[in-house]
């Protein structure tokens, strides 16, 4: 049955007349008879109507009104949907091929699973059932999620931690595939963690931030190409020493990712260098770029006397015979001293910020040395030689200044104190002197604003060397991308504290963090490549695609339950068509 018309003539005005009509087939013809005559009507009413006969003439289709239109529930789901999207994308599920459960939780969905909530919801794994009942999840995953507890997870985390190397070498090589020249420089580098309680076997206490101190800690490690993509990862206990954790990096790059060579540099931070991790990359037919610390530069045998002229006397200071490489760099190819090239680099802000934070901090305690001898002088009761001498050398460690005075002096002294009673008591005391060590400090402020860059990039083309030194000092300026990893794994995937306990379960859950990492770098440069910002270490980066919900609607007239998703957002429907995943939406 439909709604028809039909227009007629009265008196030269034009009338509009419905009926509700059905086809019927006569032979070969198809024809239409009416069943009854309605007459005039507006459009509303005529609307009204032809949805009456749409109900009448489906299953599927209810009269109702909006007030007895019920919203029962509400459920995340666009963002868990493109996280989902994103992993399904890489073919992640593919990493893992060691010993996996075949259940319908197996593995790569218990880690699909839990490297979406730390995408878009990160919460302990003790909360993630709970977590996966509130949203889309199983609507999203298409799975029945009953088995997913506390029991199933931990015994996941296992298996997990068993396909480490599994899920690296697959990282490795679809980055490598997609773009091999992004293994040009591979970046390295350490951050601390820390854990609720001290069961742990695999930490310890180490010299972490100061949000790790008096805490057991690990310390985690990462490589990630050139693009910022992780592609190894390691724990260690907490307190291993930076420096001993490049070897067994520097072996898996040569042996199992093949990746050795003129072509290949390492990049790390201060701390890790050192004359035996040289030589084993050397050894590995590698090149590397890192820079000293600042106790390395006066022994390596570089020329400081360009510095000794540079005061802040200076509008710009900038020493003799320097380039500038931008605004807050100056820069000198010293060359090759031995088998290692050094690249000498002077900022003026750090220079004149060096010279002032020294004079302020010897200001600071030359003030408080005057003031700790006038409290002795003026001392009531005896004071102690170790006591005393224990204030004076903490204030120098606190103001991290102790290397230019020598050792405390104390000389006793005796303070006579007249009792209200009239008689005078001798009150031991002392009077403090310390020395300064004027060498040491002329020496230190050769290094103000000054660093230095070393490398093994010593073949030479031409006049000059193959590697210019723009792109030794650009190389290492640009490892702040595997600051962006830390910055990402701490503050957005939340994984301090450490919540679980052993060995494998502490290593698995720093892989899941890669593998959120990973994704969370792959969205935020889809994003970045269409021109928008860079939002990787920012809430904007999922936020378009939250509050996107699976809303379920009763009928309280005919008892009906519809789950459907919440109306895009015209900014959100816009972002998925041009990062290529409009069918995020529309899949579900």
């Amino acid at each position: 049955m439909h709604l028809s018309y039909s227009f007629s003539r009265y008196k030269e005005k034009k009338y509009k007349s419905y009926a509700i009509a059905e086809s019927y087939r006569e032979g070969k013809k198809v024809k239409k008879r009416t069943i009854w005559s309605i007459g005039k009507l507006t459009d509303r009413q005529a609307d009204q109507i032809r949805l009456i006969l749409k109900v009448v003439q489906s299953e599927d289709e209810v009269v109702t009104r909006l007030k007895d239109i019920v919203v029962k529930d509400s459920k995340a789901y666009l963002d868990i949907a493109l996280v989902n999207e994103l992993w399904n994308s890489w073919q992640l599920d593919q990493a893992f091929d060691f010993e996996i459960s075949d259940s319908p939780l197996s593995t790569p969905l218990m880690a699909k699973i839990l490297t979406i909530n730390r995408c878009t919801d990160p919460c302990s794994h003790y909360s993630v059932p709970k977590w996966a009942k509130q949203n889309a999840l199983a609507k999203v995953l298409n799975i029945d999620l009953s088995g997913l507890n506390d029991d199933k997870i931990y015994y996941e985390l296992d298996k997990i931690h068993q396909n480490h190397f599994s899920i690296e070498n697959y990282l490795f090589k679809q980055t490598y595939l997609k773009h091999s020249g992004s293994y040009q420089y591979i970046n390295y580098d350490l951050t601390t963690s820390y854990f609720v309680g001290y069961k742990c076997k695999l930490s310890a206490f180490g010299k972490g931030k100061a949000e790790c101190r008096g805490r057991r800690q690990v310390l985690l490690g990462v490589l990630i190409n050139d693009e910022g993509y992780p592609f190894k990862w390691d724990v260690f206990p907490g307190n291993t020493a930076e420096v001993k954790t490049l070897k067994r990096n520097i072996n898996a790059c040569k042996t199992r990712f093949k990746l050795s060579g003129a072509n290949v540099t390492l990049v790390f931070d201060r701390g890790i260098i050192s004359d035996d991790n040289a030589q084993m990359i050397e050894d590995a037919n590698m090149k590397y770029i890192s820079a000293l610390d600042r106790n390395q530069i006066p022994g390596c045998g570089i020329d400081l006397t360009p510095f000794k002229q540079i005061s802040t006397d200076h509008v710009s200071p900038r020493p003799d015979g320097f380039k500038k490489y931008d605004d807050e760099l100056y820069f000198h190819d010293h060359g090759v001293i031995g088998d290692k090239r050094f690249i000498v680099g002077f900022n003026p802000t750090l220079f004149a910020e060096d010279r002032k934070n020294r004079k302020e901090k010897i200001c600071f305690f030359e003030t408080y040395l005057k003031n700790e001898n006038k409290d002795l002088k003026n001392a009531q009761r005896d004071r102690k030689l170790k006591a005393t001498e224990g204030r004076v050398l903490n204030e120098l460690k606190r103001l991290k200044i102790k290397k230019y005075y020598e050792e405390p002096t104390l000389r006793p002294i005796v303070v006579k104190k007249r009792l209200k009673n009239g008689i005078v008591k001798s009150v031991n005391s002392f009077k403090v002197q310390v020395k300064k060590k004027v060498d040491i400090i002329v020496a230190d402020k050769l290094l103000d604003g000054v660093c230095v860059f070393i490398t093994n990039h010593i073949q030479r083309q031409g006049r000059g060397f193959k590697v210019n030194p723009r792109k030794v000092i650009h190389a290492y300026r640009d490892k702040t991308k595997i600051e962006d990893v830390f910055k990402n794994v701490k503050s957005f995937l939340k994984i301090r504290p450490f919540f679980v306990n052993t060995e494998k379960h502490v290593k698995a859950v720093y892989t899941i963090c890669i593998l959120a990492y990973f994704l969370n770098k792959f969205l935020a440069n889809k994003r970045k490549a269409v021109g928008e910002k860079d939002y990787l270490n920012s809430k904007e980066l999922y936020a378009p695609f939250k509050d996107i919900d699976f809303v379920t609607l009763f009928d309280q007239i005919s008892g009906e339950t519809v789950t459907k998703p919440v109306e895009l957002p015209e900014k959100t429907r816009s972002i998925l068509e041009k990062i290529g995943m409009p069918h995020v939406s529309s899949s579900q």
